[in-house]
C-alpha cells in the first residue's frame, strides 16, 4: 500500500497542467552559414499566423583557437507562412563568436500560449556557422595583416588562402614525416573539420588550446565519406623558460650521477653468433607481419603472443621467474595505453611524432618508469639463447619499439618493415646493457601505472616541458657514468 501511494504521488506531482506542449513540426533550418545581417529560415508545419514566436539556441560552440563552450541566445521571429518561419539574427549574437564559431546543439522555436504559462514549441537538432563578413575578410588579405596559419604548418601543411564560401580548405604541400604525412594526407586532400569546428578558411585552422591532440576531418576526391584523423599538437601546450629546461636538465644529470641504484648499467654478456642470427630472423619475421596483418596492430594481440611466449619460456627453464618479466611487460603497456587513450599501435606512434626531446619515452614520468621496467625485463630474456627466450624477447623487442620508439612510421611496406626492424634490434642491443633488480622494476611498473591513471583522472600537461629534459639528463649521466671511468679516484693512505 506505501508503495502504490509513493507512485500515485509521484504521478500527480508531474502531472503539470502547465507543461511546455510540443505541437509544432520543424523539418528543416537553413541556411547553415549565417553572416552579420543574416536570417535563419524554418520550414515545417502548424504554425499560427498572427502570433510571433521566439527561437532559442542552446547546445555548444566552437572557435577557432579556443576551447568549446556553453552556448545559449534567444531573439525574436516572425512567421510569413503556416510553414515558413524567418529569424533574423542580431549582429550581437555573431559579434559575441568573435565574427567565427560552429553551434552544435538544439535550436527551439516557441510560441506563447494565450494564458502566458506555457510555450507550444517543437525544437531540432541543428549545426550552424556563424561567418564574418566578407568584405572585411578581404579588407584583411589586401593590406597584408593575415598571416599563414601557424598551427598548419606546425602539423606539416601549406591551406589554400582562396575562400569559396563553401566548407573545406584544400592542402597544397605536406611537409615529409610531419604528423601531417604521417597520416597520410596527400596534396589535394580538403581539410573539413577541426575539433568540433567546420573549416571554411586557412584562418579557421587553429588547434583549441586546452588539448593535447586535434581532431582533423579530411576528405579526398574519390573516397567516400569524411575521414577523421587524431594530430597531436605540442604547438598549443605549455612551454617553459630557458632557465626552467636548464635547471631541470641540471637536476636530472644529478640524479642520473649519483642513483645508480635506480638505473645501473652492465657489460652485455658474448652471444653466440648462431643465437644473433636466430634473433635477427625472428624480428625480421615478425616486423613484417606487424606492418602486413592488420590483426597485429592493437596491444592486445601482443599481449596474447608474449603470454604463449613466455610460457614457453618457463616451461623450457622450469622457473616462475618468466611470469615478474612478463607482468612487467603488461603492466607497461597498459601504462602507455592509458596515456595514449587506445589500443592501436599506430595511434600509440602517432603520439611519438617529433624530435628526440618529444619521443614519447621522455614525455611523462609514467611513461619514463614503465620504458625502464619494460627494457629491464626484455634484457633478462635476451641473455638467453633458447629458441623460447628468442621468440619471447623478438616479441617483445617489437612491442617496445611500437610503445616507445614511434612503430614503423610512415610509408609503404619495404620502407615500413627495415624501419621497425632496426627499431627493434636497437631496443633489444640496448636492453642487455641495463640491469635492474625485479623489486626495483616492479616498483617502477607499478609507480608509472599510477601516475598514467592519475593523469587520465586529473591531467597535469603542464609538466611536460619540464619532465622532458630532466628525463633526458639522467639518461646522458647513466651513459656516460657507463662510458667513462669515475672521475674520482679513492684516497690512497698516506703513510707517516
Amino acid at each position: 500500500m506505501r508503495a502504490l501511494a509513493a507512485w500515485l504521488l509521484l504521478a500527480l506531482a508531474g502531472c503539470n497542467p502547465y507543461d511546455d506542449l510540443r505541437l509544432l513540426d520543424v523539418t528543416a533550418v537553413e541556411p547553415p552559414q549565417i553572416e552579420p545581417g543574416g536570417v535563419l529560415r524554418i520550414e515545417g508545419s502548424g504554425f499560427p499566423l498572427g502570433l510571433d514566436p521566439t527561437v532559442s539556441l542552446d547546445g555548444t560552440l566552437f572557435r577557432p583557437g579556443s576551447s568549446p563552450e556553453p552556448f545559449q541566445t534567444v531573439f525574436p521571429a516572425k512567421v510569413q507562412t503556416e510553414s515558413r518561419i524567418v529569424a533574423p539574427v542580431p549582429d550581437e549574437v555573431v559579434e559575441s563568436f568573435d565574427g567565427r564559431g560552429t553551434f552544435d546543439g538544439v535550436l527551439r522555436l516557441a510560441f506563447r500560449t494565450a494564458n502566458g504559462r506555457r510555450d507550444v514549441y517543437a525544437d531540432r537538432n541543428v549545426v550552424v556557422d556563424f561567418l564574418p563578413d566578407t568584405t572585411l575578410m578581404l579588407r584583411g588579405d589586401a593590406d597584408g595583416s593575415a598571416l599563414p596559419s601557424v598551427d598548419a604548418e606546425h602539423f606539416g601543411m601549406v591551406l589554400s588562402r582562396e575562400e569559396t564560401g563553401a566548407v573545406g580548405v584544400r592542402v597544397e604541400a605536406v611537409t615529409p614525416g610531419a604528423p601531417a604525412d604521417a597520416q597520410g594526407v596527400r596534396v589535394g586532400d580538403v581539410i573539413v573539420g577541426l575539433d568540433g569546428l567546420r573549416v571554411y578558411s586557412w584562418r579557421d585552422f587553429l588547434p583549441d588550446p586546452s588539448r593535447t591532440e586535434s581532431r582533423v576531418s579530411v576528405v579526398r576526391e574519390g573516397l567516400a565519406g569524411v575521414h577523421a584523423l587524431r594530430w597531436p599538437h605540442d604547438a598549443t601546450m605549455p612551454q617553459a623558460s630557458l632557465v626552467a629546461l636548464a635547471v631541470m636538465l641540471l637536476l636530472g644529470l644529478a640524479l642520473g650521477w649519483r642513483s645508480p641504484a635506480v638505473l645501473c648499467i652492465r657489460a652485455a654478456s658474448a652471444g653466440s653468433v648462431a643465437g644473433w642470427l636466430t634473433r635477427a630472423s625472428c624480428l625480421l619475421v615478425l616486423s613484417a607481419a606487424l606492418v602486413c596483418v592488420g590483426a597485429l596492430e592493437t596491444t592486445t594481440a601482443w599481449i596474447v603472443g608474449l603470454g604463449l611466449f613466455a610460457a614457453l619460456q618457463a616451461f623450457a627453464s622450469r622457473t616462475r621467474t618468466v611470469a615478474v618479466d612478463y607482468a612487467l611487460a603488461i603492466v607497461s603497456t597498459l601504462t602507455i595505453m592509458l596515456l595514449a587513450q587506445t589500443a592501436s599501435l599506430s595511434s600509440i606512434a602517432m603520439e611519438q611524432a617529433g624530435s628526440v626531446l618529444d619521443w614519447y619515452a621522455f614525455r611523462s614520468p609514467a611513461s619514463t618508469l614503465a620504458f625502464a621496467a619494460f627494457i629491464a625485463a626484455l634484457g633478462r630474456a635476451a641473455d638467453l639463447e633458447r629458441l623460447s627466450s628468442t621468440l619471447y624477447a623478438s616479441a617483445g623487442a617489437l612491442l617496445g619499439a611500437a610503445l616507445f620508439l614511434g612503430g614503423r612510421g610512415a610509408g609503404a611496406p619495404e620502407e615500413a618493415i627495415p624501419v621497425l626492424f632496426a627499431k627493434a634490434v636497437v631496443l633489444l642491443l640496448g636492453s642487455r646493457w641495463f640491469a635492474l633488480d625485479r623489486r626495483t622494476a616492479v616498483t617502477m611498473a607499478c609507480a608509472g601505472l599510477f601516475i598514467a591513471f592519475v593523469q587520465g583522472s586529473i591531467g597535469f600537461a603542464g609538466l611536460a616541458p619540464f619532465w622532458a629534459p630532466a628525463s633526458l639528463g639522467t639518461t646522458i649521466a647513466l651513459l656516460v657514468r657507463a662510458a667513462a671511468p669515475p672521475f674520482h679516484r679513492p684516497a690512497t693512505p698516506t703513510i707517516a
